[in-house]
C-alpha cells in the first residue's frame, strides 16, 4: 500500500501497517486494550477523541506551513452565530497563542526546521511499520515531533505500574522516538540513528514549552519494549490469538456483559 498524507490515518493503512500509536494501543502499560484495538481495526469502534485530534491537526498544519489551507477547509472551527460569528472558536484562538509561543522562540524554530510531515515505511521485528516525522533534518542529524499537552510538570497515574509517571513515560514518547529513529535508519541505510527531539507546547494560559532530546540509550530501551511485546501484538492483530479485554477502557465499558456477581472484597483500590 502506497501511503500519502490523505490515507496515512485511514483504516486501510492501519490494517496494512503497524504504527507506534497502534502498538501502544495493544499494551496495558500505555492504557491500551487488545479488544478495543481490534474493534478499531475492524471498523466496529472509533474512539471519542475527535476534538483533540482536530486541534492537533491545527498545530501540525502550522508546522507544515499549510494553516491557511486548513482554515479554509474546516469552516467548523469558526463560530457560526452570536457576537463572535465568523471568528475562530475560543479553543482555536488559544491554539494560536500556543503557536505564537513556538514562533517566538528561535531555538524551537531551529529544532522544527527541515522537511515536514515525512512519511517513511520499513519492516521492523517482522512486520511493516509506518511513521510520519513532523520535522526532518537528516543533514544535521536530528528529527523532531511536535506535541501539545495539558502541562509539562504534572504527574500521570499508571494503572499498570500502580505509580505516578511523568508525561514521557505515560505517553510512551521515548518508545515512539526509538521506533522512529530505527525505521528511519533502516530505510536510509545509515549507520547511526538520528537524534530524536520532541517539542512540547502546553494548553495552559499562558502556554509553557520545552524541547527535549533522547540519547542512544533511550532508543535502545524503547526498542527493547517493542521487542518484548511485538510477538503478542502481531498474534492478536493477525487473528492468531484472541484479544483480551481490559474491562476499564471506553470500549469495554460500552460492551460489558457481566459474567458473575462480585463479592465486595474483590473491588480494587486502583
Amino acid at each position: 500500500m502506497k501511503l500519502n498524507k490523505d490515507n496515512y490515518f485511514s483504516l486501510e493503512a492501519n490494517r496494512h501497517y503497524m504504527s507506534v500509536s497502534q502498538f501502544k494501543g495493544f499494551l496495558p502499560s500505555y492504557e491500551g486494550c487488545e479488544a478495543r484495538s481490534m474493534a478499531e481495526l475492524s471498523g466496529e469502534y472509533e474512539r471519542p477523541n475527535k476534538g483533540a485530534f482536530d486541534e492537533g491537526h491545527y498545530i501540525h498544519a502550522w508546522n507544515e506551513g499549510t494553516l491557511a489551507d486548513y482554515k479554509a477547509d474546516h469552516p467548523e472551527i469558526y463560530s457560526s452565530q452570536g457576537p463572535t460569528k465568523g471568528q475562530l472558536k475560543s479553543n482555536y484562538k488559544h491554539l494560536n497563542k500556543m503557536i505564537d509561543v513556538l514562533m517566538n522562540d528561535p531555538l524551537v524554530m531551529k529544532v522544527l526546521a527541515g522537511q515536514k510531515e515525512v512519511i517513511i515505511t520499513a519492516e521492523l521485528f517482522g512486520i511493516k511499520w509506518k511513521i510520519m516525522i513532523d520535522s526532518y533534518q537528516p543533514s544535521v542529524g536530528l528529527f523532531a515531533d511536535l506535541k501539545a499537552l495539558k502541562d509539562i510538570d504534572g504527574k500521570w497515574w499508571s494503572n499498570d505500574a500502580k505509580a505516578y509517571e511523568n508525561f514521557i513515560d505515560h505517553y510512551g514518547y521515548a518508545l515512539q522516538m526509538a521506533v522512529y529513529a530505527e525505521i528511519e535508519k533502516r530505510k536510509t541505510g545509515r549507520e547511526e540513528w538520528l537524534l530524536p527531539h520532541i517539542v512540547i507546547v502546553t494548553k495552559q494560559d499562558p502556554p509553557d514549552h520545552e524541547s527535549i532530546y533522547f540519547d542512544y540509550d533511550a532508543i535502545e530501551a524503547g526498542l527493547q519494549i517493542v521487542r518484548n511485546n511485538i510477538e503478542r501484538v502481531k498474534a492478536v492483530k493477525s487473528g492468531a490469538a484472541e484479544p483480551v479485554r481490559c474491562e476499564r477502557c471506553d470500549y469495554c465499558r460500552a460492551t460489558k456483559k457481566l459474567k458473575h456477581i462480585k463479592h465486595y472484597g474483590e473491588l480494587a483500590v486502583y
